[in-house]
């Protein structure tokens, strides 16, 4: 993120940037949280790990990865996302970011690039 001050409503910028990433994205998990936050890892196991001992954000384990989301049983989730959501629009960096994210499998042996369509 920038250098410019960030609300720090749940106690740390950093906290207030890691939800508001997942009320954007509904389920991650640190590393990516890390990259797209341009964040430490380290930092971000530490903020997931305290707010999941809150209560406000739950984790499975999916393989080896931790799966992270805003914990539905906790309560007043459902106001807690939509204010996530608002305060998203001081973000415009993330936004931009989280919609550019590739969330469904490519088709094995398809090539990244797309070439145009060419005539035979």
């Amino acid at each position: 993120m920038s250098l410019t001050s960030t609300p720090a409503i749940f106690g740390s910028s950093r906290r207030t940037e890691v939800l508001v990433l997942l009320a954007l994205v509904e389920e991650s998990y640190p590393r990516e949280i890390a990259r797209l936050l341009r964040a430490p890892l380290l930092s971000i196991q530490t903020i997931v790990d305290s707010l999941e001992r809150e209560g406000i954000l739950t984790t499975r384990l999916v393989g080896n990865q931790r799966r992270v989301t805003l914990n539905p049983r906790y309560y007043g989730v459902r106001q807690l996302k939509d204010f996530l959501l608002r305060l998203s629009e001081g973000y415009p960096e993330l936004q931009n970011t989280v919609n550019e994210l590739r969330r469904r499998p490519r088709r094995r042996g398809k090539s990244i690039w797309q070439l145009p369509n060419t005539v035979r």
